[in-house]
């Protein structure tokens, strides 16, 4: 039986790669805001191709943007970035097989397109997930099309350009979400079609090689979408969209993954359909969404990189509402959620012990959009 809205959500007991550490996935390094970008939240609208921007105000109260909604000049616009330091905002247009870039004004958060506003991502490439580096100087597309991840630099006023090497094979099929580790030496895709994560190193000018072993399984029938990384760099996690769980897996020497000693956890029973998933900053609590039951699972990361499911288990994100993109502001304060069967964006507070409340006012309209992606600085 779901809980209504107003339900707490108790959570009991994404970057230097070390080992796995004793504490779950929290320590390392984190990353430093730089810039003077207020705190903002973006959803990418795919059913509307814009994007709507928040300002974060006190409790966690979201407030539209002067400008409530931004066009970005392509098509099924349904992943979005924003760089750690709050200066840029990068979505992947699908449907047009491009790459949407704005600056972010540092007093209000509206958006102004770069100059080029776009760039492709090669034809008939269906970009999906989309990542800015920790350095801030690259941005990197998962072509679910043409099984590729593209790359490119960050130029003067955030404008794309691509790299040298342009584009890599991920040896998997339909590529969805992508994660760089915190010192930014490694990239990962999660490959949907082939059921496998894709392991690359990132070189000089963001040259991209593939580990020594290409792809790591996530199981038979999973259908791997989101993935994320603890913020100390020693844990990989996958949302299995097929199976109803979260993979696991440690990040260890070359970059190279192996499932934790438990390799799957969870998420529901048969229908639940996590999407993407968000670790918090202090590394100790993980939040994946699940679509299919209008909800986010919550888990606590401990040794080794297990998860323990939270009790209760799961928090509702309203009737009919459809979850996919999930995001932890970068203070860890507050959890937004988009909503793509509601068109909104449902708020949560973090509370001591990773404990999740539903303030008042509980979900903020992005409009007539179907919101998929969400982002906050450096917070995929």
């Amino acid at each position: 039986m779901k809980k209504p809205l107003s339900m707490v959500f108790t959570l009991s007991g994404l970057f230097l790669l070390t080992g796995c550490p004793s504490d779950g996935g929290s320590g390392g390094v984190n990353i430093t805001l730089g810039g003077t970008a207020p705190p903002v939240v973006y959803t990418a609208n795919g059913g509307s191709n814009t994007i709507s921007g928040f300002t974060i105000g006190t409790g966690g109260v979201l407030t539209p943007t002067l400008t409530p909604s931004f066009p970005t000049g392509g098509s099924t616009s349904e992943w979005v970035a924003v760089s750690p330091n709050g200066q840029f905002l990068y979505v992947s247009n699908q449907g047009s097989s491009n790459i949407s870039s704005f600056t972010i004004n540092s007093a209000t958060g509206v958006l102004a397109v770069t100059s080029p506003a776009t760039i492709s991502a090669g034809g008939g490439s269906s970009p999906r997930g989309i990542t800015v580096t920790p350095n801030g100087q690259l941005v990197y597309v998962a072509n679910s099309a043409t099984n590729t991840v593209a790359g490119f630099s960050i130029g003067a006023g955030g404008a794309l350009s691509a790299t040298a090497q342009g584009t890599i094979g991920t040896s998997g099929t339909l590529a969805r979400g992508i994660a760089v580790t915190p010192n930014g030496q490694f990239l990962y895709v999660a490959n949907s079609g082939s059921n496998t994560v894709s392991g690359f190193t990132i070189g000089a000018a963001g040259a991209l090689t593939a580990t020594s072993t290409p792809t790591f399984p996530t199981g038979a029938g999973s259908s791997p979408e989101g993935i994320a990384i603890s913020p100390n760099g020693s844990f990989l996690y996958v949302a299995n969209s097929g199976t109803n769980e979260v993979a696991a897996f440690t990040i260890g020497a070359g970059g190279l993954l192996t499932a934790t000693s438990t390799p799957t956890f969870s998420t529901g029973v048969l229908g639940a359909n996590p999407q993407r998933i968000t670790i918090s900053p202090n590394g100790s609590f993980l939040y994946v969404t699940n679509k299919g039951f209008n909800e986010v699972a919550g888990f606590t990361i401990g040794a080794a990189g297990l998860l323990t499911a939270m009790s209760p288990p799961t928090i509702t994100t309203g009737l009919g509402s459809a979850p996919i993109g999930i995001t932890v502001n970068p203070t860890g304060q507050f959890v937004y959620v988009a909503n793509s069967g509601t068109n909104e964006v449902a708020a949560f507070t973090v509370g001591g012990a990773g404990l999740l409340s539903v303030p008042s006012p509980a979900v903020y309209s992005t409009g007539a959009n179907v919101s998929t992606g969400i982002a906050s600085p450096g917070r995929p």
